[in-house]
């Protein structure tokens, strides 16, 4: 489904029913629409799934906004809401998906019932303005060579499943199968997709300092999932937020890479509709 908005039009999709709104917005949907966050539909909330702006089939974007990027995706979900008459709701994201939580709780904090975040970050100001693997990305476009590199490398990231779950043969043949599309979805990526740069997380925020300081004026539930492995987003590399939002909870798991949703898929959808029926039954309490 399409959603126009006043400068953008945004894909998405719809799971579950009811005013228990659940809304993430993503590079690209899971191509079997399996495991987080559609499977919280199945706990009795209403998902919307929304294709970021610039990716897949929303609305392409080619000249890039420069260190504002996450503040564009994060208006567009506000937008998205408001557009559907979503008047508050959780907001969940993973990675850059992650990234537009953060950008919610600052911009549209009267939005927010919660935010969970996976592999959410934020990144210390120590790595610099953007990470390595969005510069792999970037230097791919062009070149066949290396765009076929590049997506042999997403296939093997999800052919690590299918061996993670090799004692489940229908875990193991959604991976193998899923490893398939994840190369096809990124070996048709357009030059414009790949060469989004959104930077870090809170640009404007020089220091870490800066970034706790911000953070700590975030008074509503954040329940955050973190893969110990995860080298994408270090650990090491991280600001802890859960030492100033006065409200925060993490989840760390210990074997648990960047994709911690499919590794520890049940857990994932566990913690947060377990996290969710309190931050909704107290919302509807008041």
């Amino acid at each position: 489904m399409f959603l126009e908005l006043k400068d953008t039009t945004l894909y998405y999709e719809e799971f579950g029913a009811g005013n228990r709104y659940i809304l993430s917005s993503m590079q690209h949907l899971d191509p079997d629409r399996k495991g987080w966050p559609y499977d919280l539909a199945e706990e009795g909330y209403h998902v919307y799934a929304i294709q970021m702006r610039g990716y897949g089939q929303s609305a392409h974007v080619e000249e890039g906004y420069g260190e504002s990027w996450y503040d564009v995706w994060a208006d567009d979900v506000a937008d998205f809401a408001a557009a559907k008459g979503i008047r508050r709701f959780l907001y969940t994201g993973a990675s850059d998906g992650g990234g537009v939580g953060w950008h919610l709780c600052l911009r549209h904090p009267e939005l927010l019932i919660a935010f969970v975040g996976l592999a959410a970050g934020p990144h210390s100001r120590s790595i610099g303005n953007s990470s390595p693997s969005r510069k792999y990305t970037i230097d791919a476009v062009g070149s066949k060579a290396a765009m076929e590199q590049l997506a042999r490398y997403h296939r093997q990231r999800i052919l690590y499943f299918s061996q993670k779950f090799a004692d489940d043969p229908e875990l193991k043949e959604e991976f193998l199968q899923k490893a398939e599309k994840f190369y096809d979805m990124k070996i048709q990526m357009t030059p414009e997709e790949m060469k989004i740069q959104p930077g870090i997380t809170l640009p404007w925020l020089k220091t870490d300092e800066e970034v706790l300081e911000a953070l700590s004026s975030i008074h509503f539930p954040v329940l955050l999932l973190v893969g110990i492995k995860d080298a994408m987003v270090p650990i090491g590399k991280t600001i802890q937020p859960i030492a100033v939002i006065e409200n925060a909870k993490a989840v760390f798991y210990q074997e648990a890479n960047h994709l911690l949703y499919y590794g520890r898929r049940n857990d994932v959808r566990r913690e947060i509709a377990a996290f969710a029926a309190e931050v909704f039954s107290k919302e509807e309490s008041q």
